[in-house]
């Protein structure tokens, strides 16, 4: 047979190269060499590796790392890989990770034959060092690989190597890649690329997961299991190995233990509350046996710390960033064969303590989203017509709401981008639940610091506040690098009552877990930051003790082995304080579930929107008094303003939920105390809602503001990179009402609410039932009170029939339920609802026609002009809607 040139020999290849040391005195897991740096002559790209024949075949974690530019501290991607010959090359194969293989079984072959690897890389031999291929790995690094988030091709001339540290078990380079940037010219970023060795599986015992228990999870498919099984798909929990060092001991320190090192670009003044964040869920792990699990250590420029890398693979770090948004996240990596957790680092922006900078539209889709979640933003990207005020986007709404789409995946375009790439390189990342706690803390620290201004007192903020802020979001990071996802129900544990009593009067936790977003407490009867114990739950919350549990317990003698006490903890999921709902529970409206939100409190959304209502109400009465200093610009003020409205208008989403609502439990029916997976809310308890809004939001008294305020709320007028005055100095009031009205009113009308509300007919036994023909009537006669009464005097345009607020509220009502009835819509709605909807309508126009008949007399007209108008418009409006060939149906 023919045969290839010969390979030249080693030294041939490494002339003029130097060996990179191993760190430590063990052998590296490869061998790199590289020319020397200073000399300029040389590409210094080349990095040539010698692979061990042992290495070959044997399964390694590829992970890398943003280390400079936009995304620096982020974990970008990892994969399964395995280096294998083909021929003369090196190939970088990463296999679908997701199936179990098992080459003894005879559908084995039909598995590898089905799911192949992903070639990410094949690198020419240069040489053979014995048994040991030799390979120049520039190709592989010098490359987009990663799939980063900025534009253009790969400038290998200026790309280079900032760092490279080989140790036994794993590689770590450092690249500065250079890339054509959007804006012209070329730009840096750094991306680390991690090689580690995954550990032996004889050590560590995966652990099956739960729905009852959040926790993030390892998910394969074996296709071996037996065909009586009712799952082919195995799901492990995502968890650290921890091991007692002396299982004898009720308590004993682990064998490794979990490691975090607080980065010295934290600031000094934050440090210890940092500390704190991390080591309070030590709590959990002590009453399952393990003393000191988590450990903190401090990095200094001088002690034994200042030289680790947070791109290590093997060293866990709490990062200080200054990318500019309000911004926490706390991934980590996993062997994606076991779920065993291998290595996680947290970042925290400053920009989140940055409380007093309100820049952006608090009152569009992207200040809705961060509060209903990203599923609101694609509803209005894929359905723009239903996008509340689309007039103030200018002349694209459309690309408006892609460019939020992108941003809302995981809190940057980047991220959205980056799984995009890994769908189909087959690396696979798991960012958590695109988790933004920092970006509404945010705003809760900027409505606490004018609660606490507008106080008789005008107190100062404390310190003490923005530091138990920073040990929630910490602990709530730290939760996600130990396994656990998000529990957005957690904070519905307590009654109003029972979180007022603990907040002033003990240690105790004010929600089940940290892992939901949970508010700052604050309230309108003359808080006293002195007389506030804690000004947000202070400790980890019997959910977060429950999970750990679960997670890391280790069975004892008594126990029955650790299926029987696995089943045993999980069966408390009925347990009031237990309740778990994640972030697929808390999808906008296709989430039935009322008490499952971001930001919310207690169990009753009505009374705890009284409480801001009332607060807000008390803050805007002398606003102008304490708001701001007279030295100070005056668009501070409306900066102050709009924050303050907000959060009137965020917790108005909470009491609209209750509307077609569904309380959903996760427990099992064997559990104790379990309840149905769906109880309806009762008819009562949705009526309420309904008189709630018509009484404020929906109603022009809940605006009421001095109208001197209005003219004292100009923009900004700095027109440079760094802010944006906008086409109007005004305050767009009748926008800013407007939008508040809007989302409520979606949440009451959004297609699944109503098709929700009209199955529910056929899901309770009660005679008093909450019908979508009740859902449908109630709301329009909520929203257009004025034609159903005749028109008893002259209005004037000064005095109109129909204030603007109204008219405004009663087009967007209009505007929402048109989709619904004309033809081409693709809006899903069943046939008996939508003969409700054209009805409800038809009707609607029947009252505008007798209303401006009765509003005409001999003389003119009873009825203002703008009245007039809105009505006239508005019923042609509907008359055309109706009146078109309808074809879906």
């Amino acid at each position: 047979a023919r045969r290839g040139p010969k390979f030249p020999e080693l030294k041939e290849v490494l002339e003029g190269m130097q060996e990179v040391p191993v760190v430590g005195t063990e052998r590296g897991l490869m061998t790199l060499h590289r020319y020397n740096p200073s000399d300029k002559l040389r590409d210094q790209t080349r990095l040539i590796c010698r692979i061990p024949a042992g290495l070959i075949g044997s399964d390694m974690l590829f992970a890398t790392s943003i280390s400079r530019g936009p995304y620096a501290g982020w974990m970008w991607s990892d994969a399964l890989v395995r280096w294998e010959i083909i021929g003369r090359q090196v190939v970088l194969v990463s296999p679908d990770s997701r199936m179990v293989e098992n080459a003894s079984d005879p559908v084995g072959d039909a598995v590898d034959r089905t799911y192949r690897p992903v070639y990410l890389a094949a690198l020419p031999i240069v040489t053979m060092a014995g048994n040991d291929p030799v390979v120049d790995l520039s190709s592989l690094l010098i490359s987009d690989v990663a799939g980063l988030p900025t534009a253009g091709g790969i400038n290998r001339a200026l790309s280079q190597y900032t760092k490279i540290k080989i140790f036994p078990d794993n590689i770590l380079i450092d690249v500065d890649l250079v890339q054509g940037s959007r804006g012209g010219g070329s730009q840096g970023t750094g991306v680390s690329y991690a090689f580690r060795k995954l550990p032996a599986r004889d050590g560590y015992k995966p652990r099956l997961a739960d729905e009852r228990i959040g926790y993030f999870t390892t998910v394969r498919r074996d296709w071996t299991t037996r065909h009586s099984e009712r799952e082919t798909v195995v799901r492990y929990i995502n968890r650290w190995h921890l091991e007692k060092r002396d299982p004898s001991l009720e308590l004993s320190p682990p064998k490794k233990p979990i490691t975090f090192i607080i980065e010295k670009t934290v600031p000094l003044r934050w440090r210890r509350w940092v500390r704190d964040g991390i080591a309070e869920w030590n709590k959990a792990f002590e009453e399952i046996g393990f003393v000191d699990a988590i450990v903190v250590q401090q990095q200094t420029d001088d002690n034994e710390f200042a030289s680790y890398d947070p791109e290590d693979a093997r060293h866990n770090f709490i990062r200080w960033i200054v990318s500019g948004r309000a911004f926490a996240m706390g991934p980590s990596r996993v062997d994606p064969r076991t779920g065993q957790i291998l290595d996680a680092d947290i970042i925290f922006d400053d920009a989140f303590l940055r409380y007093t900078q309100r820049d952006f539209d608090l009152f569009g889709p992207a200040g809705a989203g961060a509060i209903a979640g990203p599923h609101l933003v694609r509803f209005l990207a894929e359905n723009p017509r239903f996008l509340p005020v689309k007039q103030r986007y200018g002349q694209d709404p459309q690309g408006y709401l892609d460019e939020l789409v992108q941003s809302m995946g995981t809190g940057t375009a980047g991220a959205d981008s980056m799984a995009r790439h890994h769908q189909g390189m087959a690396i696979h990342h798991d960012h958590g639940d695109h988790c933004n706690i920092a970006a509404g803390l945010q705003h809760q620290l900027a409505f606490a610091r004018l609660a606490m201004l507008g106080t008789p007192s005008g107190k100062e903020f404390p310190e003490r506040l923005i530091g138990e802020v920073i040990k929630e979001v910490i602990a709530h990071e730290v939760g996600h690098t130990i396994g656990l996802r998000h529990n957005f129900k957690a904070s519905s544990w307590l009654d109003l009552e029972e979180v007022r009593r603990r907040r002033d009067n003990t240690d105790e936790p004010t929600t089940a877990s940290v892992m939901d977003y949970n508010p700052i407490l604050f309230f309108a009867d003359d808080d006293k930051p002195e007389d506030i114990r804690h000004f947000i739950s202070p400790t980890i919350g019997p959910y977060d003790h429950w999970a750990v549990e679960y997670g890391y317990r280790q069975p004892g003698p008594k126990d029955g082995g650790e299926e029987k006490m696995l089943k045993a903890i999980a069966s408390r999921s009925g347990e009031r304080a237990l309740a778990y709902a994640t972030d697929e529970d808390t999808s906008w409206v296709y989430s039935p579930d009322p008490l499952v939100n971001r930001y919310d409190m207690t169990d009753q959304p009505i009374e705890w929107a009284k409480t801001r209502v009332d607060l807000v109400q008390k803050l805007l009465r002398d606003i102008k008094d304490w708001a701001v200093d007279k030295d100070e610009p005056a668009h501070y003020l409306r900066s102050v303003f709009v924050t303050i409205m907000f959060e009137q208008a965020t917790n108005m989403q909470y009491v609209s939920r209750l509307v077609g609502g569904q309380y959903f439990h996760r427990n099992r029916p064997s559990d104790p105390d379990a309840k149905p997976p769906l109880v309806l809310v009762s008819a009562d308890e949705q009526r309420q809602a309904l008189q709630y809004l018509e009484k404020t939001l929906f109603s022009d008294s809940f605006y009421k503001t001095d109208p001197n305020l209005l003219n004292e709320l100009p923009t900004s007028r700095w027109l440079d990179w760094a802010g944006s005055p906008g086409t109007r100095i005004d305050y767009p009031i009748h926008d800013a009402i407007l939008s508040m009205q809007s989302y409520a009113l979606l949440n009451l009308i959004a297609p699944p609410v109503m098709q929700r509300v009209y199955d529910a007919e056929l899901k309770t036994e009660s005679a008093d039932k909450f019908t979508a023909a009740e859902l449908i009537v109630t709301v329009r006669d909520i929203i257009w009170p004025q034609v159903a009464s005749d028109v008893s005097r002259d209005y004037t345009d000064a005095q109109p029939m129909i204030s603007s607020i109204q008219r405004n509220l009663q087009a967007e009502y209009i505007d929402l339920m048109l989709p619904y009835v004309e033809p081409g819509v693709s809006v899903y709605m069943s046939a008996d609802v939508h003969r409700m909807v054209r009805f409800s309508l038809r009707e609607l126009s029947d009252r505008i026609g007798r209303t401006l008949e009765q509003g005409q007399t001999d003389l003119g007209w009873k009825i203002d002009f703008a009245s007039r108008a809105h009505l006239t418009e508005t019923k042609s409006k509907i008359d055309r809607s109706l009146s078109a060939v309808y074809t879906t149906r």
